[in-house]
């Protein structure tokens, strides 16, 4: 979620160099604890690629290297030294229904240093190579995971690399793929290498920057969209494409009553002529919002074939906006709220929480599929989000 040009830090005075580091985890460097925010599998078919069957529609992967603080020479980074990870398959829950339980299914996979692990998301083997895995209590979800030493206590270890690869359905002999990349938190700087991480009296990962515990995460995010054409049309280039929108938050009890998130949205087009005052399309404001319980994803406009299908306001197509493509400010950034869950003594309340609203954070992944009716699936790429460097506390109960 932090990003921090090396280059740049090396070229600062040694006056500020002498300022506090950061606290927030850095996208760019490994983790101890890692996020993968969206997986496609539970039981949903497997899908037909270059006339080979049985491929996966999710694959982890996942890669130990020796932290960047740890001299390679250190026995903690020999060769063949395995470390174990804990994940967690999270799901979504539906407001109102099942008491807001977010279901989980939790897993241990043992990788080396300078190893590779991949995995499905259907609780299938990839090849006879890859890590025995079960399935997740749903199809769509988001997985977390952390390593953890031999008597199954969390540690910090900041050598958490991975990426995650998905297909679309079959649409016909085609079917569309994408990646992203995970994102990694460390352990705060204060905590030794290989010494445990502490947690909760719940056994809640915590994650706050306190020596011993987890880096912080923020409550926002900034991304790029391209608005939805699902039909031919102005603007040009006339190339059809939905765009959806992952949120989740680590602000989760596993299998336990959640309460719903709520996520301020301002989205903004690009401008189809020179900034002026005069220009009406210039920097064009939709604001609404969006609310979930653990994990969603869900469309920027609606579907017109399947009028089922959940999307955040009907007005986010290039035909309103009156351009292509734009951004999204989700959270605390709008300068008009700020995502928060509600704190109302049900169940799934955090007990220290005596806010009404409480701040929660939040990841985001866009994604946008290109091609045509009906499925519009025939080319997926993914954005990763960048967020506004304002931590928020929190902790992930598994």
């Amino acid at each position: 979620m932090k990003f921090i040009s090396k280059w740049a830090l090396v070229l600062l005075p040694a006056l500020a160099l002498a300022t506090p580091a950061f606290a927030l985890n850095d996208s760019e460097e490994p983790g101890s604890v890692l996020v993968f925010p969206k997986f496609v599998g539970g039981t949903l078919p497997r899908i037909i690629v270059d006339g080979i069957p049985n491929i996966a529609r999710t694959e982890i992967e996942v890669g130990v290297v020796c932290p960047p603080t740890v001299p390679l020479s250190d026995p903690l980074c020999a060769e063949h030294v395995p470390y174990k990870i804990r994940f967690h398959w999270v799901c979504p829950a539906i407001e109102n229904v099942d008491s807001n339980v977010c279901k989980e299914t939790d897993f241990e996979i043992v990788v080396s240093i300078n190893g590779k692990a991949v995995f499905s998301a259907d609780g299938r083997q990839i090849n006879g190579n890859s890590a025995i895995v079960p399935a997740p209590p749903c199809n769509r979800g988001y997985l977390i995971g952390w390593v953890e030493d031999t008597r199954d206590r969390p540690i910090r270890f900041d050598g958490l690399i991975g990426n995650a690869v998905i297909r679309g359905p079959n649409a016909g002999v085609v079917s569309a793929v994408g990646a992203y990349n995970a994102i990694p938190i460390q352990a705060a700087a204060g905590t030794v290498i290989g010494a445990p991480v502490a947690l909760r009296a719940d056994g809640g990962l915590i994650f706050d920057n306190l020596d011993g515990h987890y880096q912080n995460i923020t409550g926002s995010f900034y991304g790029d969209v391209r608005f939805d054409k699902t039909a031919p049309g102005a603007p040009l280039p006339d190339v059809q494409s939905r765009t959806f929108i992952t949120f989740l938050t680590l602000d989760v009890r596993s299998n336990r009553p959640n309460n719903p998130t709520f996520v301020p949205l301002n989205f903004y087009n690009e401008t189809s002529r020179l900034p002026s005052t005069t220009n009406v399309d210039f920097e064009r404001l939709l604001s609404t919002s969006w609310e979930f319980v653990c994990w969603d994803q869900v469309a920027l406009a609606p579907n017109p074939l399947d009028a089922t299908e959940p999307f955040i306001d009907a007005n986010l197509t290039q035909a309103f906006m009156g351009t292509r493509k734009g951004i999204v400010i989700a959270g605390a950034p709008t300068g008009h709220g700020r995502t928060v869950k509600i704190q109302n003594g049900a169940p799934g309340d955090d007990p220290l929480g005596a806010a009404l609203e409480t701040p929660v954070t939040l990841i985001g992944l866009i994604e946008t599929n290109e091609g045509v009716a009906p499925t519009w699936t025939l080319r997926k790429y993914f954005f990763n989000t960048v967020n506004d460097s304002l931590a928020v506390d929190t902790r992930f109960v598994p």
